[in-house]
């Protein structure tokens, strides 16, 4: 399942690896959770940004954190609570509007990276 990658993998499968017992089935479907979770936030995160609906942004935000965490994407794990924290606030919709693009960045990178993982 490990494949090796042209510079840093962006998150940390140890621990996946921990809870699992090594069992590489449970860490695949993990995974696979993780990037099915992660296409609809991203789709969630764009159509609520088009309505400016912060009660969908934040509670897609809060809903992929223990996902975030899980797989130790440590700069994306700060950046999506700040995304729910601003959302909650209400705080200036073109800084959220900013966090909300820097995190479907992340993850569209992640899930790149992931998918070769897993092929």
């Amino acid at each position: 399942m490990k494949k090796e990658f042209k510079g840093e993998r962006l998150y940390d499968l140890s621990n996946l690896e921990e809870i699992s017992g090594g069992s590489q089935d449970f860490i695949y479907q993990m995974l696979q959770l993780f990037l099915d979770q992660s296409e609809s936030v991203i789709l969630g995160f764009k159509a609520a940004l088009d309505a400016q609906d912060l009660a969908t942004i934040r509670s897609l935000a809060h809903q992929i954190k223990p996902s975030i965490d899980n797989i130790k994407i440590h700069p994306l794990s700060k950046l999506i609570r700040e995304v729910e924290s601003a959302a909650e606030d209400n705080q200036p919709f073109q800084e959220l509007k900013n966090k909300i693009h820097q995190s479907v960045e992340w993850l569209e990178k992640v899930n790149l990276q992931l998918r070769e993982e897993l092929e």
